[in-house]
C-alpha cells in the first residue's frame, strides 16, 4: 500500500513593492506617464532645487509618495503646456503669487527712495526673511 500524503508545501513568503506601499519609483512613475526616466528627474530635482513644499525632508533614491508623484505630474502639465518662468513658479507655488507682489513692492519703493540696486535686493530678502518667519 502506497501512502497518498502530500509532501508538505514550503511557505510562500511575499515581499511587498514599494509601489503597493502607496510609494512609487521615479522609474515607475515614468514607464506610467510613458515618458524618458531622466525627464521625471529633471521634474523632480526642479521642485526639490525650488524648494517644494511636497519635497520637504526628501532623501535622494528614496520612492516618491503619492503627494510628490501628482506634484511631478502638474509640473509636466505645465511644463508641456509651455509655463514657463515665473508664471510656473505662480502655477507650482501658489503662495509666490503674494511673494512676487511683495517684492514687486518693496523694489518700487526702494526705487522711489533712490536705493541702489544692490542695497535694496539685500534689505529686500531680509524683509521678506522676516514675513516668512
Amino acid at each position: 500500500m502506497v501512502s497518498s500524503s502530500q509532501p508538505s508545501v514550503p511557505p510562500t513568503i511575499t515581499v511587498i513593492h514599494e509601489e503597493c506601499r502607496k510609494q512609487v519609483s521615479v522609474r515607475q512613475l515614468a514607464r506610467d506617464l510613458k515618458v524618458s526616466r531622466p525627464n521625471v528627474g529633471r521634474a523632480k530635482n526642479w521642485l526639490i532645487e525650488n524648494l517644494h513644499p511636497a519635497f520637504e525632508g526628501y532623501i535622494a533614491e528614496s520612492p516618491l509618495t503619492p503627494e510628490q508623484a501628482s506634484t511631478i505630474i502638474a509640473y509636466r502639465s505645465y511644463t508641456k503646456a509651455g509655463i514657463k518662468g515665473d508664471a510656473l513658479l505662480e502655477k507650482m507655488f501658489p503662495d509666490t503669487a503674494t511673494h512676487t507682489a511683495k517684492k514687486s513692492a518693496l523694489r518700487d519703493l526702494f526705487e522711489q527712495h533712490n536705493i541702489s540696486p544692490e542695497q535694496a535686493a539685500s534689505l529686500t530678502h531680509s524683509i521678506l526673511r522676516i514675513f516668512d518667519s
